[in-house]
């Protein structure tokens, strides 16, 4: 079957029927934002992400220090999602010709900047090279003393998200609309936040994780990502449109465009918020925008109008 008919994650799933394990050393394997098994420090987290150049990126705009930072970044927020701490990250680089060594010295000052933020250590990788652009493949490994997954969440949990929502997307418009650049932030405006927030994400723990029941985090979209845990968990979400956290630096962009901020909240990716259920009664500076429920997904307006939500998001294969 064609690709384009079962999408990325129905090629996962196919992935993950095929390589069951019933070895009692492995906690949670493929399916979630990271895999756990047990070792002899604790639990292990094992986390892997590829960047492509013309799928994931374009070198036209982006800059080799703002890639490097992103592509530790998104692995950082896998280990983060499943509650652990980043530790050690090891980078293999498929580099095209028309790379120079300044490039990869670029490349690797984002990589280091952002593994300081988290006190990683990079401790390998492999180069070839690539005849068809650039291409990063990242195996980020962390720890954690309680494993959080997608598939614990319970009817009657709240559904929290740690940050605004949209953000990136726009910031990715904007920048595709400006068509080149953009190496620097200060004087900072509402469209460079934007900008800044989709070139450098920049993932953020939640201290204390003991009641989170279920979390993953934003990186396909709110819609998408939700859909996920409620596949997992097998119940259902009821979110409200007006608890959903917009930037006012996306409310204004997208009043001068006439879009609906809410459209980038719901179905726009690379936020890499964390967005995870607990009980209600939590104490949580997060913004919580909905509950979980037994059956269905549904998104209630202001009028107190519930309409079904599908996982719409971003999605690799899908047309």
């Amino acid at each position: 079957m064609q690709l384009s008919k079962i999408g990325e994650f129905g090629l996962i799933n196919n992935i993950r029927s095929r390589c069951k394990s019933s070895s009692p050393d492995i906690l949670t394997g493929i399916g979630d934002d990271a895999a756990a098994v047990k070792t002899v420090r604790g639990k292990g987290l094992f986390t892997s992400d590829i960047m492509i150049e013309g799928t994931h990126f374009d070198l036209s705009l982006i800059t080799f220090y703002q890639l490097g930072w992103k592509f530790l970044a998104v692995n950082i927020s896998d280990i983060l999602a499943m509650g652990g701490r980043p530790d050690y990250f090891i980078a293999g680089l498929g580099i095209p010709a028309a790379c120079s060594s300044g490039d990869i010295d670029e490349l690797y000052t984002g990589i280091l900047d952002m593994a300081r933020t988290f006190n990683v250590k990079i401790i390998g990788g492999d180069t070839c090279l690539s005849g068809h652009g650039l291409i990063l493949s990242g195996t980020l490994i962390g720890s954690g003393k309680k494993v959080i997954t997608r598939f614990t969440a319970r009817p009657g949990d709240a559904i929290f998200v740690t940050k605004t929502l949209g953000d990136s997307a726009m910031g990715l418009e904007l920048l595709k609309k400006g068509g080149k650049k953009v190496r620097g932030f200060s004087g900072s405006t509402p469209r460079l936040e934007l900008i800044k927030r989709h070139l450098m994400p920049e993932p953020a723990p939640i201290r204390d994780t003991s009641r989170i029941t279920s979390m993953i985090d934003t990186s396909d979209g709110l819609l998408i990502d939700l859909g996920h845990i409620c596949d997992e968990s097998n119940i259902g979400a009821l979110i409200y449109k007006d608890k959903i956290p917009v930037s006012e630096s996306l409310a204004k962009e997208a009043k001068k465009t006439g879009e609906d901020p809410l459209e980038f909240a719901l179905k726009g990716g690379e936020d890499y918020a964390l967005l995870f259920t607990a009980p209600k009664n939590i104490r949580t500076r997060a913004f919580r925008i909905g509950e979980m429920i037994e059956d269905g997904r549904y998104i209630i307006d202001t009028a107190g109008r519930k309409t079904p939500f599908k996982a719409e998001g971003y999605e690799h294969f899908k047309q």
